[in-house]
Parts: structure tokens; C-alpha cells; sequence
């Protein structure tokens, strides 16, 4: 409507139209003396309103005579229709959450891989959990959604499921509310334990954890070159890009900042990609292998990701609950639930701090461990990128692996050159000796 009249007002729509309206509902649900305002506006700038269900015809002199009467009846009626339905949809969503929290069943709108009723659809319930368990390896988010196109349109699809407390089994109401002119959605109450699990609550706070950690500080997603966001500046700390050599040059790299802007960085060094490729393959295992072992937690570390999440979980709704109690002091419900969800939090917190503080640590069989390293490299990469490793490259062609708390073969290397006689790029090691390698390192 307020497009319409915005239209007929800027004369895009000219005096002589006519608006075609399937009922005088579909016109407007507004009270009666709001319509007619409507209906005024429109038809006083010459434009006729006609309704297909009864054939009325309406214009300026509408307003004047037993037309008027019968529009005025029709809008009435239209209006309350109206706030029937809202009240039983108001109601039904009433009903439902009372029916939830007893533990009944339910029928609503549900995600993917669950019927109306909250049972799993097991072929899609397949998916859901093979996208939990790829992503918790190191799998990129934007890799899992070209294998599961069907059921994730781009990562932000895919993000909203992994974060769905559904794939556990809860339901996460929401409300809209709006600030400032603008609708959003808040999150509501949790109710726990109305859908069939998809996943063990262990794996969904453990991918819970993982975007968290994604997200802040943002981390480089690479697409076409494995190593983006593994590679930086010694001079300024950005991060080495990609260039692309011409007809039979070899690519290479270098800051990007010193590329958008020389006084930005001094490091005008560029390096081959074969070169810190064969640093990256020399220096990365153990930290590959850290890495990697992190994603297979110990039972102990599981239930501490498990308890932590839950924990988390009740203090929000806790917090949700505090403004209600603060508006209403008498409300003698809120106030019991809010004091509910302090005895469970003391409980988990109990059972928390009970748990060893030792970490012990999960075993990766070797034969497991080498088949990740020969899988998908932009997986590898990513894990590294999240666990912290990073390729310092320095001005004078000196690499360094940050962190360096690990025993690898080597943690510093020196990019000397390319020799033209032998068309190989020299490497000088710390023990003095080089290595030389070719484009094959890439």
C-alpha cells in the first residue's frame, strides 16, 4: 500500500488508472477509518479502485453515496478477520511452546534433514552430520557448500545450520522486534529436547568453538592458492598474495601492502612458489599434526566443550530472562525461571570444574594422520591458518615458521637465488648446506 501510494503520488501512476483488487481484504486489513483514508487518497487523484469478488467500482463520488456504507461494512469485516487470525496464529504458536516444554510433539516448519513433527529424514540427517564432522577436520565452509549444493545456497546457509541447536535437538525461538524504525529478529527462549539429534552435543559445541574462532579474527579463505593466508610480511605483517607469471615465468610472492601502496612497506622482495612451497611441505607436518589432533578430542576435553556450551547457552537465556523480571518485579513465573536456570548453571559448573585438568591427549594413528596430508590441501591449509601457523617472509629473502615451538626438520631457511646454469632456485639452510629446487616443488 505504501508503495501505491508513493506511485500515484509521484505520478507514476496517472489519473484515468485503475487498481484491480481481487477483494476489498486484499486492499487493506485496517481498521475501517484507516481504509477509507487509503481509498480516499487514491481516488482523489482520479483513479478508480475496482474489487474482481463483487465487481464494485470505486471513485470520488463512492465517497458520497451507499457505496460509501457498503465499503465501510466490507472493511470491517476484513479488519476483524484479520485480528482472528492473528489471534489463532498468536495461539497456536502458544500452544505449541506449552507442548514443547512438556515434551509432546510438535508440528512446525522444521529444517532440512527433519519432518514436520521433528523426526530425522536419515539420507539428509547424512548430510547434516558429514558437514559437522568435514568442517571440525579443517574442511573450509565455502568447499562443504560445492559438495552439498542442494542443501546449502552459500556459506551463510551452511553457517545458519551448523549453528542450529536443532541438529542437537533443541528449538531455538525467535522473536521480531523494532528498533529504531528497522525489524529483526532476537533469539527467544530455548526449549530443549523437542526434535530427534542429529549430532552428539560434543561435536556441535566443539563447530560452535571453531566459528567462534573464525570469525575473530577473521582468517584469510582461500580459493585458487593453498598457501593465502599462510604467508606474511616480516616488514609490516600482511599477508603475501599471489603473482601470477607470464608465458613460462614462474608465479611468485609478495606483501600486498608494499603492492597497493610502496611507502605502505619496504619489503619489495619477491619470492617463487616453488620455493616456499618446498619450505611449507618441509616445515608444516608437525604443526599439521598438532593441528589435526586437536580435531580428534579426548573424553575429557569433549565434555569440557559440551559443558562450556551448555553453560553458555543458559546464561543467555539467563540474561533474556533478567529483563523480564526487571519489567515486571511481580511476575511470579519469570522469577521462577530465571532462578531454574541459576540451579542448572551451578550444576554444570559443579560438574565442570569436577573434571581433570590434565588434557589427555587422543592418539592419531600415523596411517590416518598421512592420509589427511594427501586429501584436500585447501582443508590442511585452513586447519593450519586456524591453529596459528604462519610463513614469515622477510625482506631479505629469510622464511621463518612462526610459532617455532615445535621440532621440525627445519624452522628457518634462506631463499638465496636462482641458479641459471643448473635452472634451479638455491636455498641456503642454517647448517650452512642448500637445497636447490625446481618448478616440480610447487
Amino acid at each position: 500500500m505504501g508503495r501505491l501510494l508513493d506511485a500515484i503520488e509521484q505520478g507514476f501512476i496517472p489519473a484515468g488508472s485503475v487498481v484491480l483488487v481481487e477483494a476489498l481484504d486484499r486492499f487493506s486489513r485496517l481498521k475501517p477509518m484507516a481504509a477509507l483514508r487509503n481509498l480516499e487518497e487514491i481516488v482523489s487523484k482520479g483513479i478508480e479502485v475496482i474489487t474482481l469478488e463483487d465487481g464494485q467500482r470505486y471513485d470520488a463520488s463512492a465517497l458520497g453515496d451507499q457505496r460509501l456504507l457498503y465499503l465501510v461494512m466490507k472493511a470491517q469485516a476484513a479488519h476483524e478477520y484479520s485480528a482472528r487470525l492473528s489471534t489463532r496464529v498468536l495461539g497456536s504458536y502458544a500452544s505449541r511452546t506449552a507442548a514443547a516444554k512438556a515434551g509432546g510433539q510438535i508440528k512446525r516448519r522444521n529444517p532440512f534433514w527433519l519432518t514436520s513433527e521433528g523426526r530425522l529424514i536419515p539420507e539428509k540427517a547424512l548430510v547434516l552430520q558429514q558437514a559437522y564432522l568435514s568442517f571440525s577436520s579443517g574442511t573450509p565452509l565455502r568447499l562443504l557448500v560445492t559438495q552439498f549444493p542442494e542443501h546449502f545456497g552459500n556459506r551463510q546457509s551452511l553457517k545458519h545450520a551448523l549453528k542450529n541447536p536443532a541438529a542437537i535437538g533443541h528449538w531455538q525461538r525467535e522473536h521480531i522486534v523494532t528498533e529504531e524504525g528497522k525489524r529483526r529478529r532476537v533469539k527467544g527462549e530455548l526449549i530443549r529436547d523437542v526434535f530427534e539429534a542429529a549430532i552428539p552435543e560434543e561435536l556441535y559445541f566443539q563447530v560452535q568453538k571453531l566459528l567462534a574462532d573464525q570469525s575473530d579474527p577473521a582468517h584469510t579463505v582461500a580459493r585458487k592458492f593453498p598457501l593465502a593466508g599462510l604467508l606474511v610480511c616480516g616488514s609490516c605483517g600482511a599477508n603475501m598474495v599471489l603473482l601470477k607469471g607470464g608465458r613460462g615465468q614462474t608465479n611468485t610472492v609478495r606483501c600486498s601492502k608494499r603492492m597497493a601502496n610502496t611507502a605502505s612497506c619496504t619489503n619489495q622482495k619477491t619470492i617463487p612458489v616453488p620455493v616456499v612451497g618446498w619450505f611449507f611441505y618441509e616445515t608444516m607436518k608437525p604443526f599439521a599434526f598438532r593441528a589435526y589432533q586437536r580435531t580428534k578430542l579426548p573424553e575429557t576435553q569433549r565434555q569440557r566443550i559440551k559443558l562450556e556450551g551448555q553453560i553458555d547457552q543458559l546464561r543467555q537465556q539467563q540474561a533474556r530472562l533478567r529483563r523480564l523480571v526487571l519489567l515486571d518485579e511481580d511476575d511470579v513465573d519469570a522469577q521462577a525461571d530465571y532462578q531454574n536456570l541459576v540451579h542448572q548453571r551451578q550444576s554444570l559448573e559443579q560438574e565442570l570444574s569436577a573434571l581433570p585438568t590434565t588434557l589427555d591427549v587422543e592418539e592419531v594413528p600415523a596411517q590416518e594422520f598421512y592420509r589427511f596430508l594427501r586429501g584436500d590441501p585447501f582443508a590442511i591449509t585452513n586447519l593450519l591458518q586456524l591453529a596459528g601457523y604462519r610463513i614469515i617472509c622477510n625482506q631479505t629473502g629469510e622464511l621463518v615458521v612462526s610459532p617455532d615451538d615445535l621440532v621440525s626438520t627445519i624452522t628457518a631457511a634462506q631463499y638465496v637465488g636462482y641458479q641459471r646454469r643448473s635452472g634451479l632456485w638455491e636455498i641456503r639452510l642454517p647448517d650452512g648446506n642448500s637445497v636447490h629446487v625446481d618448478k616440480h616443488a610447487n
